[in-house]
């Protein structure tokens, strides 16, 4: 068995291999969906659109699972674990049980949520197993902070309470921005396919198939998502919370591996590039919860005021609204790219400060549109 585990790896080279894990992913779970959708019908799992919900008719949850399942049975198909190759290139990628692991955990929790509901308490505390065993077992992490507000190379137990920090806060920023059709599910597949190409670049060769195999297993579930009528189907908390850790195993093996001085190509500002590369959900999370804190409510209170929810307001459909906010953070990835020399600490302040504009612009423009609809009906009143 071993010797056909080393014929495997040394005649499918990286390049192949990746080209190979990316399309079997789409066509994966292009075949699971539809067999998701029937069993999402016959058992009747639904959400049901109530007061707070932007869907008229009732849509299946089940999406997520047709991701979790494709990223899992390619990954373990197509990634080198232990570096056996006979020959050519060697590369491995050890930390992967503990990353599926990760995965696992993280899929059963969304999918009680989905099923039956769960607290977000016990939510948190299945993120944080989660992330634990990805961090301490697996060894991945934000170690380095490359002189982000100071800090350079981090001792053990302070990267790995920021890298939980961090985990957490990028889960739960996927998992809020899942409002609309295809907006978690399109920076994603951006995050995936940037942070891919750079491991490509540096022959990083194992993530960059996990990167493209996260991609492949998002595509199908996007075209169902968002131009889907009949044939509809909505990732679910289970969808969403996955994404949301697939991005920080992205993330943080970016920055790990930018974080060596002789990789080449080398981000100076490694940190805040990631963070540009995961913008619109990082930026919305911490513009909603600051709202919400300064108007005395809960930062977890679910409201009307994410970035997603202006633009629906302002006219734009749900397609339209993610194609901007899309668009606007695919910008945000190029300025961090073209501007990296900055450095951490300004460069993260300007993309805060480009956000914060563009916000401000939105809800000026939603203001005086609802002001001259208000006109319009003060004056139709009057003369009626």
């Amino acid at each position: 068995m071993q010797s056909f585990t080393n014929f495997f790896f040394h005649f499918f080279k990286p390049e192949y291999r990746i080209a190979i894990a990316f399309f079997l992913a789409i066509v994966f779970n292009f075949y699971a969906i539809p067999v998701i959708l029937r069993i999402a019908r016959a058992k009747k799992l639904f959400d049901v659109p109530d007061d707070r919900k932007l869907h008229k008719s009732s849509v299946p949850t089940l999406g997520g699972l047709g991701i979790y399942a494709t990223i899992v049975i390619v990954s373990f198909t197509f990634i080198n674990t232990c570096g056996m190759n006979g020959g050519g290139i060697s590369s491995s990628l050890s930390a992967l049980p503990p990353i599926i692991a990760g995965f696992t955990l993280i899929f059963f929790i969304g999918m009680k949520d989905d099923l039956l509901d769960i607290s977000a308490r016990k939510k948190l505390v299945a993120e944080f197993v989660a992330l634990f065993i990805l961090i301490v077992i697996g060894d991945v992490r934000l170690n380095n902070m490359q002189g982000m507000f100071g800090a350079y190379q981090l001792s053990y137990y302070v990267s790995i309470l920021l890298s939980l920090f961090a985990g957490i806060v990028i889960i739960n920023a996927f998992n809020l921005i899942d409002g609309i059709d295809g907006l978690a599910s399109s920076i994603a597949m951006l995050g995936s396919f940037v942070f891919g190409s750079y491991f490509i670049s540096i022959s990083e060769w194992e993530y960059a198939i996990l990167s493209f195999t996260i991609l492949g297993a998002i595509i199908p579930f996007f075209l169902y998502n968002a131009f889907g009528v009949s044939n509809k189907i909505f990732m679910g908390d289970t969808g969403s919370l996955i994404l949301g850790f697939a991005m920080t195993v992205l993330v943080f093996r970016f920055n790990e591996l930018n974080a060596v001085p002789n990789i080449k190509p080398h981000f100076v500002a490694g940190p805040a590039f990631s963070f540009a590369v995961v913008f619109i959900p990082m930026f919305d999370t911490l513009r909603v919860f600051t709202i919400r804190i300064f108007r005395g409510g809960s930062p977890f209170k679910a409201d009307r005021r994410h970035i997603h929810h202006i633009l629906l307001d302002l006219g734009f459909s749900h397609l339209g609204s993610t194609l901007i906010l899309v668009i606007f953070n695919i910008a945000i990835i190029a300025y961090a790219y073209y501007f990296n020399y900055f450095g951490n600490s300004t460069l993260v302040f300007s993309l805060i400060f480009f956000g914060a504009a563009m916000s401000v612009l939105a809800m000026f423009i939603l203001r005086n549109r609802l002001a001259r609809l208000k006109m319009k009906s003060d004056e139709t009143g009057k003369t009626s």
